[in-house]
């Protein structure tokens, strides 16, 4: 029972921010409209890219839930990555607005009601910093992450709002909020390119974040009864499931044995490199029993042709 419900809490988290949202978005706009800020309608649109992103991440969830099937043999650990990737590009689309718009405020400057837009800041910050903390526990999964990523970077970008309310206030400047508003633009553009980086390499099947391919190999060649090692690929299946094929070299032995270096190599791919789905090839080798290798593949073009 303590599994299932552990299961169920982002759910629940994701739909709750959903509905909180959408009304500090609601709020933002109205306010902002009326008391002229930019820097407060854009943040408003910062908070509405959240709404696909959260619906995306429930999506994600829902179907990262889902057990693998004769089309889907891996499952659906990619749904969330997938949706990341949608998120980040959205992310980008809304910074480049804004800054279309703060510069148009440049050339035609509007007078700022600041206390409406100091109230709102703070209720907005309260509500984002409310949810990332929420969400934090589950930083882990590329697509929460990005959620997470999404609501702490519009509380980052809540302060700025308070502090340019305050100053507009004190010095009269209205040029301060078409200058917050690309500050939030920027601050899009950051951590959206950094979800969009992650998300493209475990589309792309690369190498794991943070992993190294020759550790790897290094560290199954010191299983006993390992001889050799080559055409290891190592992908991601999710944002945490990692998998690896390989073929190792072994002297000739029963099959008995053989399966306890099998195991063997598992355990030290799970324990220390967190991948736990492998595929593991044998093949006969008469190499010398104190010959250990690993062979990576050449890159293409590389070497001698055959004629």
């Amino acid at each position: 029972m303590h599994t299932h419900s552990h299961l169920r809490r982002p759910d629940w988290v994701v739909k709750g921010a959903l509905l909180v949202t959408l009304v500090l978005v609601v709020i933002e706009f109205v306010t902002g409209h009326l008391a002229h800020s930019l820097a407060l309608i854009s943040d408003g649109w910062h908070n509405l890219t959240d709404l696909p992103a959260l619906v995306l991440a429930w999506i994600a969830l829902y179907f990262g839930r889902k057990a693998p099937d004769h089309q889907r043999t891996y499952g659906y650990q990619r749904a969330g990555v997938l949706a990341a990737f949608v998120n980040a590009l959205l992310l980008v689309v809304v910074a480049i607005l804004i800054c279309y718009e703060g510069y148009e405020r440049i050339l035609r400057p509007e007078p700022i009601a600041t206390q409406a837009m100091l109230v709102v800041g703070i209720v907005a910050f309260a509500i984002n910093g409310s949810i990332s903390l929420s969400l934090a526990s589950g930083r882990r999964d590329l697509n929460l992450r990005a959620v997470f990523i999404h609501n702490l970077g519009d509380a980052l970008s809540n302060i700025a709002l308070i502090a340019g309310a305050w100053l507009i206030h004190r010095t009269g400047q209205t040029l301060i909020d078409p200058l917050i508003a690309f500050l939030i633009a920027g601050m899009i553009v950051w951590t959206a390119l950094g979800i969009i980086t992650e998300s493209t390499n475990i589309l792309l099947e690369s190498l794991p974040k943070g992993m190294n391919l020759e550790r790897v190999a290094n560290a199954m060649l010191e299983v006993p009864g390992v001889r050799g090692v080559h055409d290891i690929h190592i992908w991601s299946l999710g944002t945490e499931s990692h998998a690896l094929s390989c073929h190792i070299h072994i002297l000739d032995m029963p099959t008995s044995e053989s399966e306890r270096i099998c195991q063997r190599l598992r355990e030290v791919l799970a324990g220390s490199f967190g991948i736990t789905h492998s595929t593991i090839q044998f093949e006969h080798t008469h190499l010398p029993g104190d010959f250990h290798r690993y062979m990576p593949e050449p890159a293409p073009g590389s070497g001698t042709q055959e004629k």
